[in-house]
């Protein structure tokens, strides 16, 4: 069966107690992997559960060289007074973009910042709909000149297209409309039992010969969260040409069935790294962790269920 491998590292990144702004939790991680090194944006939770991002970074995938002595990205809005979560990192036109959950009273919204270096991080404000959104990855490559996006409404993952970056976070009139065609704009909606509750997408999309690799996570009726694998159509992404019927990872480890939520394994960062594909995953909302298989072998077991 298609299932990932987890490192026996794991975690890959825990608190420090000493960085009271980590305290309760380092998870989420959203990962790019740049010029030899992978790049890791993670969620870090402070002892009044509000969540920022840090910043660390890897040669090989596994080993942490560097990691921030502060946070990288802080709330600074009213829609993220309760904290910057969940982050997702695409490379595009020649700059890193990170889309993450702004969450506020008024529940969570699609935020984005942009980054050349990792250092220097600029918010570009909100570019979802006015309603609760999340789990948004923008692909890493323009689809017929447009900018694609996966997101997540009413439990089902949906796309979006733009022309540019700037009409992402000028965009009211087009999402007024976009509210009232939904169905015209579903990628997938839950199918499976393991799933049943809800969706979302994991990491950004990877091109393969294959298609769109999407990794996404699952949420049963017991609240289980666990995670699968789709295949899109590289010129019309809203076509599944493949997709897991069983889980490919699910919680097993003490530090994936006991944290600050138990049972909980949530993917947001890829990264293929000497033909391995590694995924990177928060454990119990509380640790980074990894898990991988061989590329090559993956996509075609994951072209069979086709």
């Amino acid at each position: 069966m298609l299932k990932l491998s987890r490192f026996p590292g794991n975690p890959i990144i825990a608190p420090r107690q000493e960085r009271p702004w980590e305290l309760r939790g380092t998870f989420n991680p959203g990962t790019i992997a740049d010029d030899g090194d992978l790049h890791i944006l993670y969620r870090a939770v402070d002892e009044n559960r509000v969540s920022r991002l840090a910043y660390a970074r890897s040669s090989n995938g596994t080993e942490i060289l560097e990691r921030s002595q502060k946070p990288v990205v802080e709330p600074s809005a009213v829609w993220e007074e309760f904290g910057c979560e969940d982050p997702r990192i695409t490379r595009l036109d020649g700059r890193f973009y990170i889309t993450y959950t702004a969450f506020s009273r008024r529940g969570p919204r699609i935020a984005l910042a942009s980054t050349n270096d990792f250092e220097r991080f600029e918010k570009l404000g909100l570019i979802g709909p006015d309603r609760n959104d999340k789990d948004c990855v923008i692909f890493p490559e323009r689809i017929d000149g447009k900018i694609a996006m996966l997101h997540r409404l009413k439990s089902r993952i949906q796309i979006a297209y733009f022309d540019d970056i700037s009409d992402l976070t000028n965009s009211r009139d087009f999402w007024r409309d976009y509210l009232n065609h939904l169905d015209d704009y579903e990628v997938i909606r839950s199918k499976f039992p393991w799933e049943q509750r809800k969706v979302g997408v994991g990491p950004p999309p990877i091109k393969t010969d294959h298609g769109w690799l999407v990794i996404y996570h699952g949420v049963s009726l017991d609240k289980i969260y666990r995670v699968g694998a789709m295949l899109l159509d590289l010129e019309n992404p809203a076509k599944v040409l493949a997709r897991t019927k069983e889980p490919i990872l699910e919680p097993q480890m003490q530090f994936e069935k006991q944290g600050a939520v138990p049972n909980v394994v949530f993917p947001d960062g890829l990264a293929v790294i000497d033909g391995t594909l590694s995924v990177y995953y928060g454990g119990a909302d509380a640790v980074c962790c990894v898990a991988s298989a061989p590329f090559d072998q993956f996509l075609d077991e994951l072209e069979r269920l086709n």
